[in-house]
């Protein structure tokens, strides 16, 4: 797959920039988040978001195939780099359009899971207005001391109540 939105990496080289064919622009970022296992041990993880500066403010927000591309393609490049890492993404409810963030990230997720997993809080998180998983390559040698930190962070500090 490549990236239908030319893109080019931030200074500071946590992230990327691009620009939509309607002027939006994107900053698609990558940044430390700390995980904690069943020994309250740190275990460094990356946390991945963006954001969209919208060209028209007062134009209503459309879907763009080519925006989940590139961010699709920026993602499995992180891999390529970083194949033994993990990547957090987090969806708070600050703006009530948490959920929605969480099922087209799921929906995202279902075009390019070929060799890799993604394992999600619970429902339960999404009542409380967050929702969160970690996606990690299938061969990660620590994949289970990843997936078992993730669970183990969401219980620690509170936000599974089961």
């Amino acid at each position: 797959m490549s990236s239908p939105y030319e893109f080019e990496k931030l200074k500071n080289g946590a992230g990327y920039k691009f620009v939509t064919s309607s002027g939006d622009i994107y900053i698609a970022y990558f940044t430390e988040f700390v995980l904690l296992d069943q020994s309250e041990r740190d275990i460094s993880v990356v946390s991945f978001g963006f954001n969209c500066k919208r060209a028209d403010e007062e134009k209503r927000q459309h879907f763009d195939e080519k925006v989940k591309q590139t961010i699709i393609y920026i993602i499995k490049e992180f891999f390529d780099e970083q194949g033994e890492n993990a990547i957090l993404y987090m969806c708070m409810n600050n703006d009530g359009k948490a959920r929605d963030r969480h099922i087209i990230f799921n929906r995202w997720f279902n075009e390019f899971k070929e060799g890799f997993e993604k394992h999600n809080s619970s429902e339960v998180n999404g009542k409380l207005g967050f929702y969160g998983s970690i996606l990690l390559k299938k061969g990660n040698p620590d994949k289970q001391k990843l997936i078992d930190s993730f669970y183990f962070t969401i219980n620690y500090w509170g936000l599974d109540e089961r």
